[in-house]
């Protein structure tokens, strides 16, 4: 049997740390790392996690749909060029800052609309709702 020279041989702290990386919920069997926060991370669930290029394939989606009904979406076009233009040209912390009060705003705007619906159809929770905000 040949000896192993000191360049060859495993190094067993680094395979600890892959261990303690490995999700144990795996269920497939290949590693994965944790996706635990980092200390300076936002824990935020309104907070924006996307990037920039994220944004502007959604924007492109939105765009080529669209232009699939030219005439119907005239209006909505010009709009959605100027989001994606200004995405395009904003840095990624401006657009983190504006785009988790777009995402809060319309979380609070499904609220609101969902309690609207629920007092035209006469729901009681509605009403329990309404009431507690004042």
């Amino acid at each position: 049997m040949r000896k192993r020279s000191a360049a060859t041989k495993p190094k067993k702290i680094a395979k600890k740390k892959a261990v303690k990386n490995v999700n144990s919920e795996n269920t497939k069997g290949s590693a994965t790392k944790r996706t635990t926060p980092k200390k300076n991370q936002s824990t935020d669930p309104e907070g924006l996690a996307l990037s920039k290029n994220d944004i502007l394939e959604f924007c492109d989606r939105v765009l080529k749909k669209w232009q699939q009904d030219p005439v119907h979406n005239a209006r909505n076009i010009p709009a959605m060029l100027a989001v994606r233009t200004s995405v395009f040209f904003s840095d990624e912390t401006s657009l983190k800052a504006i785009w988790s009060e777009i995402i809060s705003w319309v979380y609070q705007l499904l609220y609101e609309n969902a309690q609207a619906q629920a007092r035209k159809e006469g729901q009681s929770w509605a009403q329990v709702f309404s009431k507690i905000k004042k």
